[in-house]
């Protein structure tokens, strides 16, 4: 049978004269209770026994103008029978509606297989997260307090969220941070100063907790990273004309580029608010202030300082801090975030190890070594696609400036792809000045060809030309491959199970280095981050929003790979006492280390004997071939601030690290994995379930940690003092305004769709 959507007008008394007989309970549009759902599950069964045809005479009355009701055909041609022209018109109606259901259903079709085409499948995508606000609130204060030491940046965010209405609002607060970021605290202040703590939770039940909170009308916040990893979604729950201060802590990783550490600072969320305040220090390793940058560019806001040069838009402090008081934030158009940076100093040739007899920290970057030569193959996408956003321009303009800075003991390539795994191709040559210039003229031309990719035949047609340049190169010479896309695989070979595979098989002795970009949002960024974990290489997103896709582009070529000193690097640790056990180390083995860059190593120390001393060993591939460096430390455990940032700053790089491997996991065997990782416990792991393995280390230390990952643990405020007082008789907002000016969800299905099954339901609230 065909069900049909029918739209019945039922009599129903003014909204203002409300009928004295009729003992319902009038429906507010400002506010309901969450018995709301009650009625829609009521309406759901009424659905249910409609379709199984067991349809009453009299059908309950009802609190809207429209009810949807999906019946048998025979139903309705049974109860139209015995009038011609209300069985004419029910003809006319549904042949006008088969017609439309029939185009609807071919857009349908068509929409889905073009999906395909361009998409991965994603076996078990996470639950959907709270993405709107209701009720009507307002971010009446919102400040920002950062400070930087070493390879840290922590910024604490105190915001101030007020509600109007006389029932409990989410107010939804967008950030966009830095990949590298995450969020390790959040805590709300009742009016009366009662604090209630955030707890890591994996993301179901903290998303329950939040909502079961939330629909009691209490202050409640929960945060989580949305799928493109650089989002984060805060929901604060606000009471019934009250308001809820949130306080939300957050550490971004930092990593030293051509002699620069920078860091990026949320300066306001994605929506306007109030009032903004705005502190920044800067600390090196030792705690001593540093001289540092930081980028500003709000007309009236900063007046530039002396030694400035008159230039608005850069403070230059002599180590001091920066304070900001915007009163009037609203009538600036301020930037969500900004840039600093800062110049660490020169470590020692040996490097700088510290630990405190828990976890090491591990910093690399001799200066004493000359540049090797490079073998270059660049593989850029020229599909159709790359058209838009400029990227095809953007992609010409990084290459056309990084090939002027090859030297004459440098080769390159440059292969295009697009239907075939080469469409264009130029090279080998030096980087003679002659070469460079023919080089230029080649990427210019470059032209786009058809909408397929042809990743499979792009990659093994680039490392076969590789590895040839390889074959007939010195040993000091660093071989690598760099590949710029913006699509999936949708030509020749598109399993990407197989294609990775492939990849791995004609390099497996890592020979060539695999560095890829990928334009975010469109380039298959799971498939070459794992080939480039497989192949002893690095991959990148390129970014929307930030840097322009050209400076990002350039900025990732000259850091990563602009004057490579060593190549092969391996760095081992090990304790002076046998009963010393070093584990659960980040990543120590090292493609390249380019000038400016600096390799960092971070893991953990177990019990050890009466001699603490903790040694490490690094070796590399240089111009004047294989070199060791070796350094040793006693613990230092008395700096509580530096052991507490070690122990930090070394969670987010594991959990970063083997949440990477396990989306890769997707491609490689268990074999293949665990080479690549060495888990914590590893000897009680299933082989067979090795990445699940690897997914419970990283759920377990972000727990620890208290650490928000992407996909795995979610944030919600607990009641640690009691002060949490549950209001039986709480009314939820239902009202009001996504943050794009969308209407929110009214009924049952839409709160499906953005709770998930998360959201408190009429069982759920009589249980209660």
């Amino acid at each position: 049978f065909i069900k049909l959507i029918i739209m019945m007008e039922t009599e129903q008394p003014p909204v203002n004269a409300p009928d004295p007989g009729d003992e319902t309970e009038q429906f507010s549009p400002a506010s309901t209770k969450f018995n709301f759902f009650e009625d829609a599950n009521k309406d759901d069964a009424i659905t249910k026994a409609e379709q199984s045809g067991d349809v009453s005479d009299n059908p309950p009355p009802t609190k809207n103008n429209a009810v949807a009701v999906a019946v048998p055909m025979s139903s309705i041609q049974h109860q139209h029978q015995d009038s011609p022209s209300a069985s004419k018109m029910t003809r006319q109606n549904m042949f006008k509606l088969c017609i439309g259901t029939l185009i609807l259903i071919a857009i349908i079709i068509t929409a889905v297989v073009l999906t395909q085409e361009k998409s991965p499948v994603v076996d078990n995508p996470p639950p959907p997260h709270v993405d709107f606000s209701t009720g009507v609130s307002l971010v009446t204060s919102y400040a920002i307090e950062t400070k930087v030491r070493s390879r840290l940046a922590r910024t604490k965010i105190t915001m101030e969220v007020a509600n109007a209405l006389d029932c409990s609002s989410i107010h939804v607060i967008s950030l966009q941070l830095p990949l590298d970021t995450r969020i390790t605290s959040v805590k709300t202040i009742a009016d009366d100063g009662c604090t209630s703590r955030g707890d890591v939770q994996e993301l179901k039940e903290a998303r329950e907790n939040f909502m079961e909170a939330a629909s009691n009308g209490l202050p409640v916040a929960y945060v989580e990273v949305a799928q493109d990893s650089s989002t984060h979604s805060l929901q604060v729950a606000i009471p019934p004309l009250g308001t809820s201060n949130v306080e939300l802590v957050l550490e971004q990783l930092l990593k030293q580029r051509l002699d620069e550490v920078t860091f990026d600072i949320p300066l306001a969320p994605n929506e306007k608010v109030d009032s903004v305040v705005f502190d920044l220090m800067v600390e090196d390793t030792s705690g001593q202030p540093v001289d540092f940058h930081v980028d500003l560019d709000v007309p009236g806001v900063y007046e530039p300082s002396v030694g400035d040069g008159g230039n608005s838009t850069v403070k230059t402090t002599s180590a001091g801090p920066i304070h900001l008081d915007i009163p009037d934030a609203r009538q600036h158009n301020l930037p969500q975030v900004i840039r600093g940076k800062y110049n660490p100093g020169k470590l020692p040739e040996n490097g700088l190890l510290y630990t405190d007899g828990r976890c090491f920290e591990h910093f690399f970057h001799p200066e004493s070594l000359a540049p090797m030569p490079r073998n270059f193959v660049f593989l850029i996408d020229k599909s159709s696609s790359m058209q838009y956003d400029s990227k095809m321009r953007s992609a010409k303009q990084a290459l056309t400036l990084f090939i002027d800075s090859l030297t004459p003991e440098d080769t390159f390539t440059i292969q295009s792809f697009g239907n075939k795994g080469t469409e264009q191709l130029w090279g080998s040559g030096p980087g003679t000045t002659e070469e460079k210039e023919d080089a230029k003229k080649f990427v210019n031309s470059m032209s786009l060809s058809s909408w397929d990719t042809n990743l499979h035949e792009a990659f093994l047609e680039g490392l076969l030309r590789a590895k040839h340049d390889a074959s007939v190169s010195d040993d000091n010479v660093a071989t690598i491959l760099v590949v710029l896309s913006d699509g999936y695989a949708t030509r020749g070979e598109t399993n990407r199970t197989k294609i990775a595979e492939h990849i791995y098989e004609l390099n497996d002795e890592g020979t060539v280095k695999i560095y890829s970009l990928g334009f975010e949002g469109s380039a298959d960024m799971q498939l070459l981050d794992a080939i480039a974990l497989m192949n002893g290489g690095v991959s990148v997103p390129l970014l929307r929003g930030r840097d322009g896709f050209a400076e990002q582009i350039t900025n990732f070529l000259d850091s990563e790979l602009g004057s490579v000193l060593m190549s092969d690097v391996n760095v081992q640790y090990s304790g002076a006492s046998e009963e010393t056990k070093v584990y659960g180390a980040t990543q120590n083995v090292f493609p390249l280390l380019a000038d400016g860059y600096e390799v960092v190593v971070r893991g953990l120390v177990g019990e050890s004997g009466d001699d603490k001393t903790l040694r490490t060993i690094t070796s590399a591939s240089t111009l004047e071939g294989i070199k060791n460096w070796e350094l040793s430390v006693t613990p230092d455990d008395m700096d509580t601030v530096k052991s507490s940032l070690c122990f930090q700053s070394y969670a987010h790089d594991r959990i970063t690290q083997l949440l990477r491997l396990y989306d890769a996991s997707d491609f490689l065997g268990n074999e293949l994995i665990k080479r690549l990782v060495t888990l914590s416990s590893q000897k009680d792991c299933d082989e067979k379930e090795f990445a699940k393995c690897i997914r419970a280390e990283a759920l377990a230390l972000a727990t620890e940690a208290n650490v928000v990952a992407k996909g795995l643990t979610a944030m919600v405020t607990v009641d640690d003092d009691g002060c949490m007082k549950v209001d039986d008789d709480a009314e939820v907002c239902i009202d009001g305004t996504t943050p794009d000016g969308r209407e929110p969800a009214r009924d049952e299905n839409d709160y499906d769709y953005a709770y998930g099954d998360s959201y408190p339901t009429a069982e759920s609230t009589a249980e209660r």
